[in-house]
């Protein structure tokens, strides 16, 4: 098979190869190759060059052959290359400066040497790809291959563009993932966005994200145009697979999508039946106007701040205005809606939010029945707001038929699991999401947590001691690790673990009470009431307040008033209390009838 660069990468290598030995700086590369371009970011255009030559030649930026890296100055062609060239280089051994010298050759450059150089190049890379091709073939018979689809690069020069790029990369998982999914497996987009403007090799990243496959590209959109490179690389042997550039309309969006997902199932020999190649070309055609506020609110419900949900909401209710028969509009505005409706202090009252988003996703779902996201965000409002397990239990089934890869709804499926007391079944479902989804803080954080409503601590504490390694800042986790040391009776650990949570950003909220009953079981009973009455007398505690503060009264066996904010809790219908049979944090309560009943009131089985 014959493989080629694409047209800018091509120039990068001739450049450098035509001045093997010498460091060629990234603003003579600028201006050598980018010229007067506007429609180009540059420095992200640069570095998308240098990794495709690296990937196209088997290089590594660590332990270069080919080019290699100088910090802040630019790159250098360190390869022999034959030819007359290397009688100008000067005296040193093999025709290349050493190392830290400086300055060019005298002897300018002749023209035809770049052209030559191009064209040994070009047959060198024929015979690499050509050698590597017959090995891809060799694609195992059994078993999920597991494919990463890296960030596409926003080529636009204009970063108001990222969210369009990033849309990009969500849409094409989205529908790679449906494909055939008891043979491919997709990387969930959190692990992969931490890949943008890397330097890491194709194999760094594979063995990171655990893939077999990497799709990365760039994409660059005009008023009328919008362009797409694309290219599927085998992780083993790093094997171009498939390297294609695309022109389309903006409203053929969609069609980019099929084309590029139909393309990969073949690559990889996935046997798709008459149906999936039928529900490839499926997809209804989109209101360009529509679809742009779409993946602007996905753009901002990704980031997960309160602030950015409420944009998040703003948009999507502008793609439902510019097309009111879209699905997807529809079930984003449910995901946001079901989120907003469960964080601390939410802007909107957590019945509203929960209502509607319960309301939305059932429209989306009349619209499509086969959107996972929607059957998810359903199922999480009837999990944690209805108190529907059957109801939910059915729904995140349904959501994991459809899109066995969406790592969101094996995570949130693993907590309905652990509630009803399937405890295994959790830890297998959140293990599902978490290879889905390696890097992920919070579903790696999410499996210490169930480990430890297990009861399995050591297993816990383990599991978010890695987490951190990933996080060392991620609140969540040291919360949670403190909570596991708290249970297993290392109590002076977890007054540190908690005590760091309460310090870092968000963290007073999630973490002040159990630092309250760690310091109570440390004799500190004194420091313990200090909490108590600090978040009695809070007004930001928001809606968590009453279920947190309920654990603290009792650890200071103030029973009757834990009780009375538990009341509370169930009369604004927490979700934290979906957990009352498995979580330790109410052991101290479960001798009480009134716990009892309370739990049966809720409903769990």
């Amino acid at each position: 098979m014959a493989m080629r660069l694409q047209p800018h990468p091509a120039k990068v290598l001739v450049l450098l190869a035509s001045r093997a030995g010498e460091i060629v700086s990234r603003e003579e590369i600028k201006a050598e190759l980018w010229g007067q371009e506007t429609f180009v970011d540059f420095e992200q255009g640069l570095n998308f060059c240098i990794r495709q030559i690296r990937q196209t030649l088997g290089d590594s930026a660590d332990s270069p052959v080919y080019i290699e890296t100088l910090p802040r100055r630019g790159y250098r062609f360190i390869a022999p290359v034959n030819g007359d060239r290397q009688e100008s280089l000067g005296p040193t051994e093999g025709g290349f400066p050493r190392a830290g010298e400086e300055g060019r050759p005298t002897t300018k450059v002749r023209p035809w040497f770049a052209i030559s150089a191009a064209i040994v190049l070009s047959l060198l890379i024929g015979l690499y790809a050509g050698r590597k091709w017959l090995a891809a073939r060799e694609v195992p018979a059994r078993g999920k291959v597991m494919l990463a689809v890296l960030p596409f690069e926003n080529m636009s020069g204009d970063p108001q563009q990222d969210y369009f790029s990033q849309g990009l990369t969500d849409e094409v998982i989205t529908d790679l993932g449906q494909l055939q999914p008891d043979r491919l497996g997709v990387i969930a987009r959190t692990s992969v966005m931490q890949y943008g403007h890397t330097e890491k090799t194709i194999r760094e990243i594979g063995h990171e994200l655990g893939a077999d496959y990497i799709l990365e590209g760039g994409v660059s959109r005009g008023t009328d145009e919008l362009r797409v490179n694309a290219q599927l690389i085998q992780v083993r042997d790093q094997t171009h697979l498939w390297t294609e550039s695309y022109e389309f309309k903006p409203g053929d969006f969609v069609k980019l999508q099929d084309e590029v997902a139909a393309k990969i199932a073949s690559e990889i020999h996935l046997q798709l039946t008459p149906e999936e190649h039928a529900k490839l070309g499926s997809h209804p055609w989109l209101n360009p106007d529509a679809h742009e506020a779409y993946l602007k609110g996905r753009f901002f419900w990704n980031r997960r701040t309160k602030g950015d949900y409420l944009e998040a909401v703003r948009y999507f209710r502008e793609a439902i205005a510019k097309d009111p028969n879209y699905a997807q509009a529809y079930a984003g505005l449910a995901d946001t809606l079901a989120l907003l409706g469960s964080v601390p202090d939410p802007a909107i009252p957590r019945r509203e939010t929960m209502s509607e988003a319960e309301a939305e996703a059932e429209h989306a779902l009349k619209l499509d029945e086969s959107l996972a996201e929607a059957h998810t965000s359903l199922a999480f409002v009837k999990m944690h707001y209805d108190w529907d397990w059957a109801g939910a239990e059915a729904e995140y089934r349904r959501a994991i038929q459809l899109n066995p890869s969406y790592a969101t709804a094996r995570e949130w499926h693993a907590y309905l699991l652990m509630a009803i007391g399937r405890k295994d079944a959790a830890i297998a479902e959140i293990s599902e999401a978490r290879q889905l989804d390696p890097l992920s803080l919070i579903i790696n954080t999410d499996l210490g947590e169930l480990l430890m409503y297990g009861r399995d601590y050591d297993g816990a504490i383990e599991q978010l001691q890695r987490t951190l390694k990933m996080g060392p800042d991620f609140m969540v986790a040291h919360s949670t690790l403190g909570l596991a040391y708290l249970w297993k009776g290392q109590t002076p650990e977890a007054v540190t673990e908690l005590t760091k949570a309460s310090q870092l950003p968000g963290g007073r909220t999630w973490a002040f009470p159990a630092l309250g009953i760690a310091l109570a079981r440390s004799g500190r009973k004194k420091e313990a009431r200090a909490i108590q009455r600090e978040i009695e007398n809070s007004s930001g505690a928001g809606h968590l307040r009453p279920c947190s503060l309920a654990s603290l009264d009792s650890e200071l066996a103030e029973n009757d008033k834990a009780f009375v904010l538990l009341e509370e809790c169930f009369r604004t219908r927490q979700g934290s209390l979906i957990l009352l049979k498995v979580d330790p944090e109410w052991d101290s309560l479960r001798s009480d009838a009134r716990f009892t009943h309370l739990v049966e009131r809720i409903g769990l089985p």
